[in-house]
């Protein structure tokens, strides 16, 4: 199965962090997927597209995505969940904040 990436990022550019949850993802097995959720976030998206490694790029571009709340994150992944044998984030503070309730 493939591997849901979630990218953190700041509507502008995706940290290092992210790198190494792409890096780690490759290391599991199977196809890289990454997750851009945010407000106007094609930029990211089509940066996330180049990562080596990224076999696809899921592109949730909404208002409720822009500030980066877990409780609107949350139910987002969950329902890309059931696709995916992983679900990583960067160790960030927003990946900190969005994966225990999405394990929740």
């Amino acid at each position: 199965m493939s591997i849901l990436v979630f990218c953190d990022h700041d509507n502008g550019q995706f940290g290092p962090a992210t790198l190494n949850a792409v890096s780690a993802a490759a290391q599991i097995g199977g196809d890289v997927h990454i997750l851009v959720a945010g407000d106007s976030s094609g930029a990211v998206a089509t940066a996330a597209a180049n990562i080596a490694g990224v076999a696809k790029v899921l592109v949730a571009d909404g208002a409720e995505y822009a500030h980066g709340l877990a409780e609107n994150l949350a139910p987002l992944i969950c329902d890309l969940a059931s696709d995916y044998s992983h679900i990583l984030a960067p160790a960030t503070t927003t990946g900190k904040n969005v994966m225990p309730r999405v394990a929740a």
